[in-house]
């Protein structure tokens, strides 16, 4: 069979982890000869629940049938060797030996691996969830991709920041690519497909189990050339995509919080072993982007015209752009703290978006961009 038939029938086997598999492959030397393995070989070497699947899955009949199923679907897979396989994806402990894509597969371009991933609680603050659309809007702006798994709370909130600058993002699922888990998200994964890239090591309809998760962390990790962890809870999923970036020698940064919140105390015991503390999404741009990149892209002109904007503010706009934070605000709050009139205040917050300083996340609540 072809390589690349070769490659989805490894995805198609059942009941073997991509680990195992690997460890196979190498000791057969590759695909194609642990696909030529007779069966006596097969069952000397390898266990006998994984010599029997292996001759159970091969049916080149089925394999070409499942590849036509995945090109009506538009769905497309990678696997190393392929042009579009990650030259970083392959030096990670147990690297994935296919990937099914949906969206612009360009995406996986090294383009010096300008990609961050952006982690976090699924129960995830306001103040968390803002601060994660400021850094990844902030970053994919400058060219940054952002990396994330499409959860609920601060990965979804990362994507979406992306998005709405017009950047790059790549969701990395824990289930089949044809599946939007959690269910909630169906329109973001629609638009990641259409305007970035979704990826998987699973193909059509695999459920979302839970020891999937921790497997998935990996690559978001690998994908990588650092990890912004924003909030994380102690024994969470970003603690494991924290540990193994470390396993796989990516930069840790870390969002700090308040000693006396739940979803600060993974992120503080990050910085307690020696992660990187972050407090402006240019701590991590400048690293992420070489010296000279970071100057030609504008960035610190963009940050320096915005800083002039402030100087320049009339000063009933000071006022009120006093009275906004990063956490979420509702106008009602900024009226009576101000003791303004609704109609007179509005006016000024309109005023202050336009300028970019400020921005309404839902209606009538605000917070600084």
């Amino acid at each position: 069979m072809k390589e690349e038939l070769l490659y989805l029938w490894i995805g198609m086997i059942e009941g073997i982890s991509s680990g195992v598999l690997n460890r196979m492959i190498d000791y057969f030397g590759n695909v194609e000869n642990l696909w030529k393995a007779d069966e006596e070989r097969l069952r000397a070497v390898v266990k006998e629940k994984y010599a029997a699947a292996i001759i159970k899955s091969r049916n080149p009949d089925k394999i070409e049938k499942y590849s036509y199923k995945l090109k009506e679907r538009n769905i497309s897979y990678i696997y190393p060797g392929h042009v579009y396989y990650p030259e970083s994806l392959s030096h990670i402990p147990d690297p994935p030996r296919i990937l099914y894509i949906r969206g612009n597969m360009s995406l996986l371009e090294e383009r010096k691996n300008r990609k961050v991933a952006v982690v976090g609680a699924r129960k995830a603050s306001a103040y968390g969830m803002e601060t994660a659309y400021q850094f990844s809007h902030a970053m994919a702006e400058k060219g940054i991709t952002i990396v994330s798994g499409l959860a609920s709370g601060i990965d979804s909130t990362a994507h979406k920041a992306a998005l709405d600058a017009e950047g790059r993002t790549i969701g990395v699922l824990g289930c089949g690519i044809n599946i939007c888990y959690p269910r909630e998200n169906k329109n973001l994964y629609d638009k990641i497909c259409d305007e970035g890239l979704m990826i998987s090591e699973y193909g059509l309809d695999v459920s979302p189990d839970a020891y999937r998760f921790p497997l998935r962390n990996r690559i978001i990790s690998g994908l990588s050339k650092a990890v912004l962890v924003v909030e994380a809870r102690e024994k969470s999923g970003s603690l494991i995509t924290a540990d193994q970036a470390l396993e796989q020698g990516r930069d840790i940064y870390v969002i700090p919080g308040r000693i006396s919140d739940v979803n600060s105390s993974g992120c503080n015991n990050l910085l307690k072993q020696g992660a990187t503390c972050v407090t402006a999404p240019e701590d991590i741009i400048y690293d992420v982007i070489s010296k000279d990149d970071f100057m030609d892209s504008g960035y610190a002109i963009f940050h320096d015209n915005r800083s002039s904007t402030k100087k320049n503010l009339a000063p009933d706009e000071k006022m009120v752009y006093s009275c906004v934070r990063l956490e979420q605000k509702h106008i009602d709050d900024i009226c009576a703290e101000l003791d303004m009139k609704v109609s007179d205040v509005v006016k000024l917050l309109f005023s202050l978006e336009t300028k970019k300083l400020i921005r309404q996340v839902v209606r009538n609540y605000y917070v600084r961009c």
